[in-house]
């Protein structure tokens, strides 16, 4: 009898051990779960902390804006047709029409020029539009003048050309220095016979800073990148001014051999992508 009492009480403190080893096991369970818990909630709020700052940081696509996209349409452009222009119906991008600029060889001056304005005035400038070179022939002697982007009355100026009987996309920055200086920014090849997408990015450089940008790309790749470029001059110099902007786009037939046609041109301050959607 002794033994089995002494066996009962073994039992029952084997069992009060199970038991005391269950509660212990539960109790860490609902403090695991209560960590895991709190780690999820301390991620949610550095998440959410997170994504408050890159919105706060980031730029302010609501107050993005395309000033306008010209299909170049007869009787709905804004960019009326002068010597050496005409409307054709192909090779054509988009719509109906294209605009064709006609050029006449020899160092002979084809025509004229056009121009539209932004109805604002921004430093930070995205253009894009569509080009097609027909077997042309830059300018070999002074090149063959794409755009003209700038401000009326000061410098910098910047001039999107074809240099020395290349199809190289260029850009001349006119006026740096007081207005005495220009230097070029070369690219690469234009494509002949075909549609390219050509997209260009200006953004002024701070007064006095070589900060300025210009950044361009053929068919979605980057031909242009440089973010270390001096334009406006620290206090008024010359014609240079520390305020200059942009507030229009003028469109050139001069020097050349040949035809090219423009589509669907558009300007603003954000990157406005071949097709309307960035690549």
């Amino acid at each position: 009898i002794t033994v089995r009492r002494a066996r009962l009480g073994v039992v029952e403190l084997s069992m009060s051990l199970v038991v005391l080893g269950q509660v212990q096991q539960e109790k860490e369970c609902r403090m695991s779960m209560e960590s895991v818990r709190k780690t999820q909630l301390a991620t949610a709020v550095r998440v959410t902390c997170l994504l408050i700052s890159c919105i706060a940081l980031s730029p302010s696509w609501s107050n993005a804006t395309v000033f306008w996209e010209d299909e170049l349409e007869p009787g709905n452009t804004g960019y009326p047709v002068v010597g050496g222009m005409s409307y054709a119906t192909s090779p054509v991008y988009s719509g109906t029409h294209s605009l064709k600029q006609h050029f006449l060889g020899n160092h002979v001056q084809g025509g004229s020029y056009n121009e539209r304005y932004f109805g604002t005035a921004t430093d930070d400038l995205w253009s894009r539009y569509y080009m097609y070179l027909d077997n042309f022939k830059p300018d070999s002697l002074s090149g063959t003048k794409i755009m003209l982007q700038g401000g009326e009355g000061y410098y910098p100026s910047f001039w999107w050309i074809m240099p020395f009987g290349q199809t190289t996309l260029t850009v001349g920055v006119q006026g740096i220095k007081g207005g005495t200086e220009t230097y070029n920014v070369y690219g690469s090849n234009i494509p002949q016979n075909r549609w390219a997408c050509i997209e260009t990015h200006i953004k002024m450089s701070s007064p006095g800073v070589s900060n300025g940008i210009i950044e361009a790309w053929i068919d979605s790749n980057q031909v242009i990148a440089r973010y270390d470029l001096p334009m406006r001059d620290a206090t008024t110099s010359g014609q240079n001014s520390p305020t200059a902007k942009f507030n229009y786009n003028r469109l050139f037939v001069q020097y050349g051999e040949g035809d090219l046609y423009y589509d669907k041109l558009a300007v603003g301050d954000h990157r406005i992508g071949c097709s309307g959607e960035l690549p």
